[in-house]
């Protein structure tokens, strides 16, 4: 096995939640059954609120993100800034009770590594988090790992709204057709057309 082919598996394989009681029992579980509940949360609502990869998240730092409700980053695979936002969902006071009163300076990641304070959490310390909360789950959430963060986003944007146009573009994709596929809308439109269809 190459290295990373385990994450761009998982990532293959990753769903979307789909309605608001699935994230809500997604906190829950990230809150009652994690070592670093807060952390945590802070990760899984910055991932579903804003769509951005993990690997964009983890190197966030706390001079960009600390009593702030929006942070400007580059993303990592494409290059591009994005302003993410910080008002929503808690996360501003969350990232403010979770730095506390921690030293900090301008190199510090805001979630750092606990074998090198200095260096950011990896992703797949992320991805273990998430594999984690299927098996407390009884494997209820086959499907979610920390790429189900950005679908989520995605899927439940799209099911609001139907801004595809938008979407297309926050992901860097090149056509509708694949945004849809991405966030698991193509495969559940067609299950739905179909359903009453009988000849």
């Amino acid at each position: 096995m190459k290295k990373g082919q385990k994450i761009e598996n998982a990532e293959v394989r990753s769903e979307p939640l789909k309605n608001q009681c699935q994230i809500d029992q997604v906190r829950g579980m990230l809150e009652k059954y994690t070592r670093e509940p807060l952390r945590n949360k802070i990760i899984f609502n910055i991932g579903i609120n804003n769509g951005i990869r993990t690997g964009d998240i983890v190197k966030l730092k706390v001079k960009d993100v600390y009593n702030k409700d929006y942070a400007r980053i580059r993303e990592s695979k494409t290059g591009k800034t994005r302003d993410i936002r910080l008002n929503v969902a808690g996360i501003k006071q969350d990232i403010i009770d979770y730095v506390g009163k921690k030293p900090v300076d301008d190199n510090t990641y805001l979630f750092t590594s606990h074998r090198n304070p200095r260096e950011p959490i990896s992703t797949t310390a992320v991805y273990r988090i998430f594999k984690r909360l299927n098996e407390v789950s009884g494997g209820h959430y086959p499907h979610l790992t920390a790429h189900s963060m950005r679908r989520t986003f995605g899927y439940m944007y799209y099911k609001k709204t139907r801004d595809i146009a938008t979407l297309m573009k926050l992901f860097n994709h090149s056509s509708q057709a694949i945004t849809l596929r991405y966030i698991g809308i193509d495969r559940e439109e067609l299950r739905n057309n179909l359903k009453n269809f009988e000849l």
